[in-house]
């Protein structure tokens, strides 16, 4: 089977196009697919990755069909950007229909803000599977609803990957067209051989610097951590500041940081290719997301053998067994938030069976192997 991959982006700094690769590179390996990939844009972090693995790249000029609205005078001009963006998709998959390879079996979308695959299977008529990987307005983001209604009717099937956002898309999608498929990660990346000894409570939250993740609350919740509890606790923050809204986002944490004094307790690490030196000298990581679908670095630290903090909301809360691989906290909560790390650091035994058993869930549950196969599964099919 030939496949023809659709990525929504050229970066590799979120979740979603790294599980793509993943996902390319495992059903080439298990099942002998053939796996290409179109890439809006030259020269991107993907592409080369990509090419690397041997995987054909095609390259497009495509939009998303999603935004975020800033009550900004912006907005208006984001708003007809959204509109015009499937018409634009439309002709570009006409152009891309005479100038890609005619022979591939599938056509597969890799996240919900890019129509250009399922416009492109269409003139071809072959099978389009659209997976999702994000929520659009439980992160204050704006993707019509009319849009998941278009996307039942431009798609053979569409995949998602918690049942949070199942519970979502089954309000316009029927239920033969609908499957869950957890994500997954390669287990050998993310193991770590021995931990580390340090001083002090060391505390990690990892993602894209954006309001959605949640990084001002973990700031917050360190502060209580520290004047209430006093907890010698230190807070580092992992992750790119993507253009759209991450610099001027990132400029207020650090202010926020300064003005409680935790300057000293907090380090902003940027973009950081490999977690396993920092993970090997922490004692819990944060997922502070508003509304996570899934929830990658949350699998990577339980992975790693560290207890989870995580928002008692979206996918966060199907990871993570609350009590048992981790706890959970009302999203938002910052005091609540404060009262579970400080639990966890009065009692460091209960702490390390939570990091014991959240790694064997892993290892069961939300493995590369686990998600390929299943993703094969619906492949299967077609044929």
């Amino acid at each position: 089977m030939k496949v023809l991959f659709v990525a929504h982006s050229g970066e590799l700094s979120g979740g979603a196009n790294r599980t793509l690769l993943t996902l390319m590179a495992g059903l080439r390996e298990q099942y002998g697919v053939s796996p290409g990939i179109l890439i809006p844009g030259e020269n991107t972090p993907l592409e080369q990755r990509c090419k690397a693995l041997g995987i054909p790249v095609y390259t497009g000029r495509y939009h998303s069909c999603c935004t975020v609205f800033r009550r900004e005078p912006k907005d208006a001009l984001r708003l007809a950007k959204l509109l015009v963006a499937p018409l634009l998709d439309r002709r570009e998959a006409g152009w891309l229909n005479k100038a890609l390879p005619e022979d591939f079996d599938l056509i597969y979308t890799n996240e919900r803000m890019t129509c250009v695959g399922a416009y492109l299977a269409k003139l071809r008529g072959k099978p389009h599977v659209w997976h999702v990987r994000s929520f659009s307005k439980e992160n204050r983001t704006w993707f019509p609803p009319c849009w998941i209604r278009r996307m039942n009717r431009l798609s053979s099937r569409v995949i998602v990957i918690s049942q949070a956002l199942y519970d979502v898309f089954s309000r316009h999608i029927p239920p033969e067209k609908l499957r869950l498929v957890y994500n997954g990660v390669e287990p050998e990346r993310y193991l770590l051989p021995e931990r580390k000894p340090h001083p002090g409570f060391r505390l990690l939250l990892a993602g894209r610097i954006t309001p959605a993740k949640g990084q001002e609350d973990a700031l917050r919740a360190l502060d209580i951590l520290v004047r209430r509890y006093g907890a010698d606790a230190s807070l580092s923050i992992a992750g790119e500041a993507p253009e759209y809204d991450g610099p001027k986002y990132l400029r207020r944490l650090q202010t926020l940081a300064a003005r409680l004094k935790l300057n000293s307790r907090v380090r902003f690490l940027g973009q950081v290719e490999d977690l396993g030196p920092v993970r090997a000298k922490t004692d819990v990581e944060l997922v502070c997301s508003w509304q996570e679908a899934f929830g990658r670095t949350t699998v990577e630290a339980m992975l790693a053998g560290l207890p989870v903090v995580g928002s008692d909301a979206g996918g966060t809360k199907e990871i993570i067994l609350g009590g048992e691989t981790g706890l959970l906290y009302p999203p938002g909560d910052c005091a609540a938030l404060a009262e579970r790390l400080n639990r966890l650091r009065c009692q460091p035994e209960e702490a390390a069976q939570m990091g014991r058993a959240g790694k064997e869930r892993a290892l069961q549950c939300f493995t590369a192997k686990e998600m390929v196969s299943r993703v094969m599964e619906v492949l299967h099919e077609f044929r």
